[in-house]
């Protein structure tokens, strides 16, 4: 089964250069319960990345 997922877009026109550039940040639109599972996930991975890596800072 695939689940469509909405977006909120975000706009936002800035200058670079002398150019007009147009940014435009897409946020997908989760419910509550899906938005704690995605932290959770990218928490557990973060975990997992930094764990490796303690013992060099001692």
């Amino acid at each position: 089964m695939v689940q469509s997922v909405t977006y909120q877009s975000e706009k936002q026109s800035v200058y670079f250069q002398g150019k007009l550039i147009v940014l435009e940040n897409l946020i997908p639109v989760l419910s509550p319960d899906e938005k704690n599972k995605r932290k959770r996930e990218i928490e557990n991975h973060l975990y997992d990345v930094f764990s490796k890596y303690t013992d060099r800072f001692y």
